[in-house]
């Protein structure tokens, strides 16, 4: 039936229709993922503990596909919302969503200080900035690159330390511009037995994972940048909408 009314029907007119059944599929597909979304922010504050996280998880499982989106909508009902539970929740799958995108950061496993040197380097004496190694924290990359106390630091990836800030400062920040796997090169001076002998250097080492404790303060100043930073721009745009010029 449907067939004949469409062949006694212009080619335009049969594409016509065919285009408007289809936007109507994917309309009432996206209705219903709406809808199932709601769902779980509902279920979010069921009497069943199961019910509860189950909801939880897959807010997260959501938040892993669609990031901003989920995430706005959960702000949404985590600011209108009363319930303590649903707060806590929301606060937490927001969290997740927000930590669980972040880079994992390079970890080397020691302890440090500034360490100014002064080298004789072609007959000159030539004063550089170094990094002096404390103490290694146990099975890290230093550890297992054979890296000690004593040692210190004077080149990162072939290249000097600069003057503008501590030498250590630089060796944090360039150390966890890199994702843990990624190796790096560092020019040791290690003090060897006898009256000014050390002995110097190449080393390179295969980057670690920050340990937990660590990471979760790295997750926890992530989460807290992006929730102020997303109050501010929504109490912007809220006193832009109210504001009648």
């Amino acid at each position: 039936m449907i067939s004949l009314f469409l062949s006694s029907m212009t080619l335009t007119n049969r594409i016509a229709i065919i285009m408007i059944a289809l936007l109507a599929s994917i309309a009432a597909g996206q209705g219903q993922s709406v809808n199932e979304l709601d769902q779980l922010f509902n279920q979010l504050g069921s009497d069943r503990y199961e019910i509860r996280q189950k909801a939880h998880d897959q807010i997260l499982e959501e938040g892993k596909k669609n990031k901003e989106s989920i995430l706005n909508r959960s702000l949404d009902i985590y600011l209108k919302a009363t319930d303590p539970e649903i707060r806590y929740r929301l606060r937490s799958a927001m969290f997740g969503i927000v930590s669980g995108n972040l880079r994992p950061e390079g970890f080397i496993g020691i302890r440090m200080m500034d360490s100014p040197m002064r080298i004789i380097n072609g007959g000159a004496v030539q004063n550089i900035r170094a990094v002096q190694i404390l103490s290694v924290v146990p099975n890290s990359a230093a550890s297992k690159a054979g890296l000690k106390p004593g040692d210190r630091i004077t080149h990162l990836d072939g290249k000097a330390f600069k003057f503008q800030s501590p030498a250590y400062v630089e060796l944090s920040k360039y150390i966890r511009s890199k994702d843990s796997g990624e190796s790096v090169k560092l020019n040791i001076s290690r003090v060897k037995p006898g009256l000014n002998n050390r002995q110097e250097m190449e080393i390179a080492i295969k980057l670690g994972s920050r340990p937990e404790g660590l990471d979760n303060d790295r997750k926890t100043r992530a989460f807290t940048e992006w929730f102020e930073k997303s109050i501010t721009t929504r109490k912007k745009d809220d006193s832009q909408d109210k504001d009648p010029n």
